[in-house]
């Protein structure tokens, strides 16, 4: 579906240069220091109907901007350097998204090289993220933008190469051809959606076809619900079958994060650096530790992680602090029990289980 001629660009997150792809050899530990400018907000998500949850409108009035604490919760260790858009965690294996994807794989990290018919030409560049599906094994998921439009990609790892995999996705890869998005992982449900036409909502069980909007959404998968992030609003995945909006009162810009336990939702707005939380059935706001909070992970309610331009911050349940740890901004957090993975401006970082 993209197979290109022969190029020297890498695949990025919005990388449109061509460069040799670096070498990254593993980094020692690095002192911390004080966070970095933030980093460009996303475009702006796509509308599409649904209908408005009952959630009450109530919203309380947000504290006055305070010192944030600092904690250092363990010690972060920089593994990677370079600047990094993407970090996936496998159950095996570990790999990020820079001018070429990497994997941590038997304890030694190395480059993982789209071949030259799928890397990007001049004048294009790639969206796309780094997901591991079921099989443990790596997945590039996004779109191609160029002079002529935009394409999919939709690209496996497996027996030392990349490879597009046109049944994983089925008549997605269908002409006319447009951009993806989605998420995907060991969990359900994965979504896999192409621009104005539908989204594959693919469980264990079977597979199941919605509606997808007119444009590109980031869709994220926490609690076991699948949410798009939309422009003042979050959108969760009902039934497989209707996505039921939720507008935190008083947003009003691009959503960059969501994580979700049961009725309990954080929500980042990096525009106005606030942070919308819905709870025993309100929403309330507050200021968030940083410029351009964005995307969320975490095991629990007393445990979750945000990234963003400061770096990392952490909720303990109670109160939101910024962590000791990766310096500059943060594009996502991910993690596997104790272990907490961050990839950004200044590398990969990782704090090991204790």
């Amino acid at each position: 579906m993209i197979a290109r001629a022969a190029s020297t660009c890498a695949i990025a997150l919005v990388i449109g240069a061509c460069s040799a792809p670096p070498a990254i050899p593993p980094q020692a530990p690095r002192p911390t220091s004080a966070p970095a400018a933030p980093s460009a907000p996303v475009g702006p998500p796509a509308p599409a109907p649904a209908p408005v949850a009952s959630a009450a409108a109530t919203v309380a009035a947000p504290p006055a901007p305070a010192a944030w604490p600092t904690v250092k919760l363990g010690v972060f260790t920089q593994v990677l350097a370079g600047r990094f858009a993407s970090i996936a965690v496998g159950e095996r294996r570990v790999a990020a998204l820079g001018d070429e994807p990497v994997m941590l794989e038997g304890g030694r990290w190395s480059p993982r090289p789209l071949p030259a018919r799928l890397r990007p030409r001049n004048g294009e560049r790639d969206e796309a993220r780094i997901f591991f599906g079921r099989d443990d094994l790596p997945r590039l998921l996004g779109t191609r933008l160029g002079p002529d439009g935009e394409a999919p990609i939709y690209l496996r790892f497996r027996d030392g190469a990349w490879r597009e995999e046109h049944k994983e996705i089925g008549r997605l890869r269908e002409a006319p051809l447009r951009g993806l998005f989605g998420v995907l992982g060991h969990a359900d449900p994965e979504v896999v959606c192409k621009v104005g036409d539908i989204c594959l909502i693919k469980r264990r069980t079977g597979w199941k076809n919605l509606p997808a909007g007119p444009a590109r959404e980031r869709i994220e998968l926490s609690g076991g619900v699948a949410w798009a992030l939309r422009e003042g609003a979050v959108a969760r995945l009902d039934g497989d079958a209707t996505w039921t909006v939720m507008k935190p009162p008083g947003s009003a810009g691009a959503i960059g994060g969501v994580w979700s336990a049961g009725d309990e939702v954080w929500v980042s707005e990096p525009g106005s650096a606030r942070l919308h939380h819905f709870h025993a059935g309100a929403w309330t706001d507050e200021p968030a530790p940083f410029a351009d909070p964005r995307g969320f992970w975490g095991p629990s309610r007393a445990d979750v992680w945000l990234a963003g331009g400061g770096g990392l911050a952490h909720y303990d349940g109670a109160r939101w602090s910024r962590v000791e740890g990766p310096r500059g901004a943060v594009a996502e957090v991910a993690g596997r029990g104790a272990e907490v993975w961050a990839a950004g401006d200044a590398g990969v970082w990782m704090r090991a289980a204790p």
